[in-house]
């Protein structure tokens, strides 16, 4: 089978075409299928039989740059195997081979695995060298080689601490193997990879086979570790406890929040269990303390960026953020909130949560179970004498009400909504029951967003692409660039992330087109007669200019 674990990234097809090792007709019918089926494109070249998983990883491993070994042609060290144990060489799919150079040669299903070679190198004590291998030839020397050693109850490690009985343990027992230090060990491992990794989420996500980790890692799920059932109780009480949650109780949602400090920089993580058929699954979402960024960062073009610091820089009106959930919109009113701040203002804010701390902005957080919503805490802070307002989102009829008339009434109010488009806000608000002409009066700008993911720039290459799909846009691309993939952005062919805007200005026309209740479809052609371009021609403006590809930008504004 094909190795279970190292993904084959999908600028290799067509390398092994160019390389002769498959067809472009096996290319063909592997990517549909892969389009039906959703596995891996190198597990199904070699299910079909159009590629032996040995060549396979002889190319995979040529990519990048890691020697490829063949389990069945090497003679491993029993001194080394010793040192590895049992549990985490079947966790990570890995068997020590020999001491080399100072270094410890290390067969891997999947040697680009951080965890994994964390793990190992500790368990060693050795700098390593990882090898590729097979996953199914690893696990046959694994057998092999560990079968004559393994004695009563050496497999069990944690699960002889945290069996399934845990379920049912008083709070005190809870609390002190949330504590052990195996715990407390994987659980900072855990965050701490993701911080450097740059994830904005870590998922804990119980089966019954296992827990799963994934880290979200520029807008998509990478799933980064497999543990053992038995760890899911510990794992989960331990970040309860740091978070200051209720660790005996599994039957309802809880929320928290945590601070730390991971290699002297501050970091903010935000805490949510939901309960499922196999235990609590935790999201772990990270917040930088340092890491609001100036507007100049956002990745406006020039003219955007003039546009949107006259806007905020208005003393009233509404100026409104739309985007799908993960699309930067907390990002960019911070950004504009930093711009803003000063000691001549009173700036009040009121989020769900607070995300990230502004020194000198009065942030202030909901909480529904005091009673506490928008529109009371609103109302609350029009009595603070504010000069701007932020609201974290715009969810009900009376929240639209009360920002709208506060714009009107002398404030700057920023806020966001979830709409598709900008010129979607306007008619978001009219569902919302505000009056045509109260939003005319106070609107002053409304900005759409989406996140594109960045080229990775250690791999980027120019290449050609189908422009089909963009249908008419198609003449506007003049360049395409494409990440081929390597160590770096871990074959991905991506690293980091950029925004794509449409930013409108409301002006006098737009105005009058409000009052007379138009549809969104006469005053986007006014908008367009305005010289601003959808959201799509901007990312196809950052196409053009290498930063990002055709694919991510109909990704994530393809509707």
């Amino acid at each position: 089978m094909a190795n279970a674990f190292l993904k084959m990234p999908e600028s290799c097809g067509e390398k092994m075409v160019t390389a002769g090792l498959i067809t472009a007709a096996q290319l063909a019918v592997a990517r549909v299928s892969q389009s039906n089926l959703g596995e891996d494109l190198g597990q199904i070249l070699i299910k079909k039989g159009f590629l032996t998983e040995e060549k396979f990883l002889d190319f995979i491993g040529g990519e990048l740059s890691i020697l490829h070994v063949s389990m069945n042609e090497v003679t491993v060290d029993l001194g080394l195997i010793k040192q590895l144990p049992l549990p985490t060489a079947r966790r990570h799919l890995a068997i020590p081979i020999r001491r080399e150079e100072g270094k410890v040669l290390v067969a891997m299903a999947d040697p680009l695995d951080l965890f994994a070679l964390e793990d190992i190198r500790v368990a060693l004590r050795s700098e390593i060298r990882p090898a590729l291998a097979s996953a199914q030839e690893i696990e046959m020397m694994i057998e092999r080689h560990y079968a004559p050693q393994r004695s009563e109850g050496e497999d069990i490690e944690v699960s002889q601490y945290f069996s399934e009985r845990s379920w049912n343990e008083p709070q005190e027992k809870l609390e002190e193997v949330a504590t052990g230090p195996k715990v407390v060990q994987t659980v900072n491992q855990i965050i701490a990879k993701a911080y450097q990794e740059e994830a904005s989420d870590i998922h804990i996500e119980p089966s019954f086979q296992g827990v799963r980790v994934r880290y979200r890692i520029d807008g998509l799920l990478e799933e980064k570790l497999q543990l053992s059932r038995e760890m899911q109780l510990p794992i989960v009480s331990r970040i309860k406890i740091i978070a200051g949650l209720d660790i005996a109780e599994r039957r309802v949602p809880q929320d928290g929040r945590v601070r730390l400090r991971l290699g002297g920089n501050p970091l903010d993580l935000r805490v949510s269990t939901f309960p499922t058929l196999y235990g609590e699954k935790v999201v772990l979402r990270l917040l930088s303390r340092g890491g609001i960024i100036g507007i100049e960062k956002l990745g406006f073009n020039s003219r955007d960026r003039k546009i949107f610091a006259d806007v905020i820089g208005r003393s009233y009106g509404i100026f409104l953020v739309t985007g799908p959930t993960g699309s930067g919109k907390s990002t960019t009113l911070y950004a504009a909130l930093n711009r803003l701040n000063s000691s001549e203002k009173n700036i009040i804010s009121v989020e769900d949560p607070v995300e990230s701390e502004i020194p000198g902005v009065n942030q202030a957080q909901v909480n529904l179970k005091a009673g506490s919503t928008f529109a009371s805490s609103l109302r609350a802070i029009l009595r603070q004498d504010p000069d701007v307002i932020m609201i974290g989102e715009i969810r009900d009829s009376e929240t639209a009400e009360i920002a709208v008339r506060s714009a009107i009434t002398g404030h700057l109010v920023l806020s966001t909504l979830h709409t598709n488009s900008a010129v979607g806000a306007i008619s978001r608000l009219v569902d919302l029951k505000v009056e045509p002409f109260l939003i005319g009066s106070a609107l002053i700008g409304v900005l759409a967003q989406r996140l594109v993911r960045r080229i990775c720039p250690h791999c980027k290459e120019q290449t050609v692409a189908d422009l089909e799909k963009l249908g008419p846009l198609k003449d506007q691309v003049h360049t395409v660039w494409r990440g081929k993939g390597c160590p770096t952005c871990r074959m991905s062919g991506y690293l980091g992330r950029l925004g794509i805007f449409e930013l409108v200005p409301i002006n006098d026309a737009i105005r009058r087109l409000i009052n007379a209740r138009a549809s969104d479809t006469e005053i986007e052609q006014a908008v367009r007669k305005m010289g601003v371009g959808s959201i799509t021609e901007e990312g196809i403006e950052k196409v053009n200019a290498g930063v990002t590809t055709i694919e991510e930008v109909l990704r994530v504004t393809q509707e």
